[in-house]
Order: structure tokens, then C-alpha cells, then sequence
């Protein structure tokens, strides 16, 4: 069966107008979706105007000004309590070694805690001031035991008073040492 020329142009006609009336639709649901997501723009960036994102950039900054002042008061409260912390472990080993020989602690001060390397190693410092009292016996003991005993600090001098070999003092000079790290 042949078809005539006529009926192929009205075919192909055909053919071009459901193509054509496919893309318009394809064209049209486009053009809403493109009128809608443009509404929502236009409100999203109405809603974040109002917000005043940019006026509240002062703020910000005001408070990481805020933040790094505490963050700063905070270094130097731990390095308070660290020195405190050092200076009662030191006097707690004191007595410590002074209750195991039997001697009396009459009086013990310390100093405040300074950096200072101990052959390259850094070091964190305390000087210790004790006087202590005991026979003879013990004293001399006690001294033995505390330049021994206490490893991370040393005697650097002990004047002792011998009126009494019944109740002698001591006067002890210590420095102790403490691992700073980096």
C-alpha cells in the first residue's frame, strides 16, 4: 500500500504538532517550577534581612574578644593552682619523710614557684625553708633521709643547733625541682 504525498505531510503535520505540544507543556511545568523557586528566594532572603545577620557580626566578634579574655584568665588561674598544687606536694613529702624519723616540724614556708633548667631539662623551682626539732639521733636521720628520699629536690644547707642533744633544732634549706615539659 502506498500513501500519497498528501497523507504524509498531514502524518508528518501531525507528528511535528504532539512534539511541539509536548515540549510546551515540558516548557510550561519548567516556567512555574522557575516562578516558584524565585518566590521562595525572594522570601528566604526577606526572612534573613530581617534576621540582621550583618548586624550582628559586632557581636561576634565582641564575644571571641569575650572568649580569648577568659581563655587567657583561665592560663593563668591553672598556672596559680599548678604552683599550689607544687608547693603542697612538696611540704606533704616534707612531713611525710619528717613523720617517718620521728622529728617535729616547728615552722615551713615556701617560695613561690620560679623556672629554672636543670642541665637543659626545664624545670619549674621551689625553695623550701623548715625548721625542725627531735634528739640528736633522729636530726641527723632526718637529714640523711630527706637528702636521700626526696628525689627531685636537695639540702642546700642545714644549721643545726646542738645545746640540747635531748631537743635539738634544725634549720633546712631545700630546693626542689619539678618537670615543666615543653
Amino acid at each position: 500500500m502506498k500513501i500519497s504525498k498528501a497523507s504524509w505531510m498531514i502524518l508528518g503535520a501531525g507528528v511535528f504538532i504532539i512534539a511541539l505540544t509536548g515540549l510546551g507543556v515540558a516548557r510550561y511545568g519548567q516556567v512555574q517550577e522557575q516562578k516558584k523557586l524565585t518566590s521562595e528566594l525572594a522570601l528566604s532572603t526577606t526572612r534573613l534581612n530581617k534576621l540582621g545577620v550583618n548586624t550582628a557580626q559586632p557581636q561576634i566578634d565582641e564575644l571571641k574578644e569575650d572568649v580569648k579574655d577568659v581563655q587567657k584568665r583561665i592560663g593563668e588561674i591553672k598556672a596559680r593552682l599548678l604552683q599550689s598544687v607544687i608547693s603542697v606536694d612538696v611540704t606533704d613529702k616534707f612531713y611525710e619523710i619528717a613523720g617517718f624519723y620521728k622529728v617535729s616540724v616547728t615552722g615551713i614556708g615556701t617560695s613561690a614557684m620560679s623556672a629554672q633548667p636543670f642541665e637543659d631539662i626545664s624545670c619549674d623551682v621551689i625553695s623550701l625553708s623548715a625548721s625542725v626539732s627531735g634528739t640528736m639521733e633522729d636530726i641527723v636521720d632526718f637529714i640523711k633521709g630527706l637528702n636521700d628520699n626526696f628525689s627531685t629536690g636537695f639540702i642546700r644547707s642545714a644549721q643545726l643547733d646542738v645545746s640540747d642533744p635531748l631537743a635539738s633544732v634544725v634549720s633546712v634549706q631545700m630546693t626542689v625541682y619539678s618537670y615543666r615539659g615543653n
